[in-house]
């Protein structure tokens, strides 16, 4: 759910939102990393929310209905099969998202039902759903590195992964044709009655 009316109070329950997306997601992403790390380090709990925001993907979640967090940079972090463990690694902020999501209509269904829970719960869903995307920080993107077999080529890639994805958040947005919109909906729809509760 992209951010449609630019009020005040919607950019503030946009950026609380936010915040809890990013804290928990490249949080945990981060504290697996580095626990399962070879050798293993021991500087990985970072859970402050500010130092967990990445600037292209908060402007991505203003824009687009969803983003992502700070990344671990995966030449800076070594496992003992580099590939797989990357691969496993990256599912943790989707599986975040998505317990937030969760909790967050768990929330909504038995105590509070407010603006800023409406906003958490569908920025949680789509956080979630828009990492089936193979391009980079996505999770999605793993599958390609997996393929690829030059780190090198790998680098590139995740560096301008940001930039592609700004792009075509763009382009959906004001083109008038929400391709990407529609192309992630039938995950979207099927992630949101997943985490909504039910009776």
């Amino acid at each position: 759910m992209p951010l449609a009316n630019f009020n005040m109070e919607d950019i503030l329950y946009y950026c609380v939102a936010i915040l809890a997306i990013v804290t928990f997601g490249s949080g945990f992403t981060r504290f697996f990393a580095f626990s399962f790390a070879q050798p293993r380090r021991d500087d990985g709990m970072d859970f402050n929310p500010i130092t967990n925001l990445d600037i292209i993907g908060t402007i991505v979640f203003f824009l687009g209905g969803f983003g992502w967090g700070s990344q671990v940079d995966d030449q800076e972090i070594r496992f003992k099969k580099q590939k797989l463990g990357w691969c496993i690694i990256s599912l943790i902020a989707p599986f975040a998202s998505l317990s937030l999501a969760m909790t967050t209509a768990y929330v909504k269904h038995f105590f509070w039902t407010d603006r800023v829970i409406e906003i958490l719960l569908n920025l949680s869903v789509a956080a979630t759903a828009y990492h089936v995307l193979p391009i980079p920080p996505l999770a999605g993107s793993r599958l390609i590195y997996l393929m690829v077999p030059q780190e090198n080529v790998w680098r590139v890639f995740s560096k301008i992964g940001p930039f592609i994805i700004l792009g075509l958040v763009l382009v959906d947005r004001f083109s008038g044709v929400p391709f990407l919109r529609e192309a992630i909906a039938p995950v979207l729809d099927a992630l949101a009655s997943f985490a909504s509760y039910h009776d």
